[in-house]
């Protein structure tokens, strides 16, 4: 049996797919498993076991259009496929789907598009991306549901990540905790992924009260747009820190955050990546919703700063109301941290 899973957006949503992949491995152990994915998001999904074959298109990054749809068609046609499960609601990957000729196609329900569709599937309008999409494997026929995220980065990256913590004098049995500072490998606009970023002192002063409290070493991840922030971070930094930003491609990356014992950053596939790796994550969203965005499973924390009305602040008081990140407080994530150890 030839089965193709298509995802659309980046990193972070190849990688919310993968609770899905994997139950279909284990549903189907003898299938064919091809996943069509975004062009940013191929090392990642090269690393994912369950997949056979990876077609990473750079037409189905961010929100596919119509040349996303003529490529994903493309790719079905070309190949003998009996089902194809569509991860995202996007009219015109239904149509790719249908006009394919793929006899079976299930894909989340919404809008008069799902008609194209064999199967639907139906959840919370605002609930995470992996349960929502876990749910496309019973339409296939599957019962047995595999929750985790998964991720290998691979030996390699492992054993060079292990080389760079060990010679940053910070593998001596201490929590080891990575903090994102940026935005580091989203794949947004640049004036949005400011209004997700935290503030660089709030992330000092959270680095300095987990070494005091517990003695922890941090570890700085990010790409090189990120470094100017980490850069500021450090200034305020009291605790031992090593800044990896901009330093690793994206397998040794997972690999560092697999040797982590805690990863803190923004709306980031960084999140993502260490819940598949498991590694507990805590995730800070403000104008993106945590609940459908973040990291996936129980050993997660997510804090969300909420909308605050610049209409409804008193006339007169001088004071502007606080972004959406700015609400969140340095103790807020600390007791959330603290909760997860």
């Amino acid at each position: 049996m030839n089965i193709v899973v298509v995802v659309a957006g980046g990193i972070s949503e190849t990688l919310q797919a993968t609770p899905l992949l994997r139950t279909l491995r284990a549903g189907e152990p003898s299938a064919q498993i091809t996943l069509i994915c975004p062009l940013s998001a191929r090392a990642i999904a090269d690393g994912v076991p369950a997949v056979d074959t990876v077609v990473a298109l750079r037409a189905l990054e961010g929100i596919p259009g119509v040349r996303g749809a003529a490529r994903t068609w493309w790719e079905l046609r070309r190949r003998r496929v009996e089902a194809v499960l569509l991860c995202s609601n996007r009219a015109s990957l239904r149509l790719a789907a249908f006009l394919a000729g793929i006899p079976e196609r299930f894909g989340p329900g919404g809008g008069i598009s799902a008609l194209l569709l064999t199967g639907r599937s139906h959840g919370e309008r605002d609930e995470n991306r992996s349960p929502a999409w876990l749910r496309l494997a019973s339409l296939a026929g599957i019962r047995q549901e595999l929750h985790a995220p998964n991720y290998e980065p691979g030996a390699e990256a492992l054993r060079e990540a292990d080389g760079l913590i060990h010679g940053s004098g910070l593998a001596d049995g201490r929590l080891l905790v990575a903090l994102a500072p940026g935005p580091g490998f989203a794949e947004m606009d640049g004036e949005f992924i400011r209004d997700m970023s935290w503030n660089g002192e709030r992330y000092a002063l959270l680095a300095n009260q987990l070494a005091l409290r517990h003695g922890a070493g941090i570890l700085f991840l990010g790409t090189q747009g990120d470094r100017p922030l980490v850069e500021q971070t450090m200034l305020d930094l009291g605790a031992s820190a090593i800044d990896l930003s901009g330093q690793l491609d994206l397998q040794v990356v997972a690999a560092v955050l697999a040797r982590c014992d805690l990863l803190v950053g923004g709306d980031t596939p960084l999140l993502h990546i260490a819940a598949a790796v498991g590694t507990p994550a805590v995730g800070l969203f403000g104008p993106t919703d945590g609940r459908r965005r973040g990291p996936y499973g129980s050993d997660h924390r997510i804090i969300q700063g909420v909308f605050t009305d610049p209409s409804k602040q008193p006339v007169g008081d001088g004071v502007s109301p606080p972004s959406m990140m700015d609400q969140i407080r340095v103790e807020d994530v600390l007791a959330s941290i603290e909760a997860s150890l």
